[in-house]
């Protein structure tokens, strides 16, 4: 990537419906050759997709968590196999495999208190993966990243 890029990066980041002509003058290029670099940024995977900025408190996920994992065992497809739960869960917002005391920490929005026990009970423990669980309770978030949302659709 070269200034240029990281401009247009940049640029979408912030306005992700920026239309080309704005994004053009935004960094000094042609229409056409910025087009051709969002396109081949998207295509290298720098770029991975474009969506909403949704709340969850607004859609009904007043509780945010974050909770921490160590695994029984350190088998790698005992590893493998949480990663695939936790991607699958609708209730994960982010999730990543860490090095030290514990194995996964995973960022989880939920409705209310009785849904992260159900969250717990139905999906978590029944993977038979997890050895140590730990919940830190969001009071308030400070900076988003803007993970992607995922809405049921009841």
């Amino acid at each position: 990537m070269d200034p240029v890029d990281t401009k247009i990066v940049r640029s979408l980041m912030t306005e992700g419906r920026i239309t080309n002509t704005r994004l053009a003058r935004a960094v000094g290029l042609s229409e056409s050759a910025t087009l051709e670099r969002v396109r081949r940024l998207e295509s290298s995977g720098v770029i991975q997709g474009y969506g909403a900025r949704v709340d969850p408190q607004a859609v009904g996920r007043k509780l945010e968590v974050i909770m921490a994992f160590t695994l029984r065992k350190q088998k790698p497809e005992d590893v493998i196999h949480f990663g695939n739960a936790m991607t699958s869960m609708d209730e994960v917002l982010d999730c990543a495999q860490v090095l030290g005391r514990f194995d996964f920490i995973a960022h989880v929005a939920l409705q209310d208190v009785p849904a992260l026990e159900s969250f717990i009970h139905d999906k978590v423990i029944p993977l038979g993966l997890v050895d140590r669980m730990e919940s830190l309770t969001v009071l308030k978030t400070l900076k988003r990243a803007h993970p992607p949302l995922p809405l049921s659709e009841a």
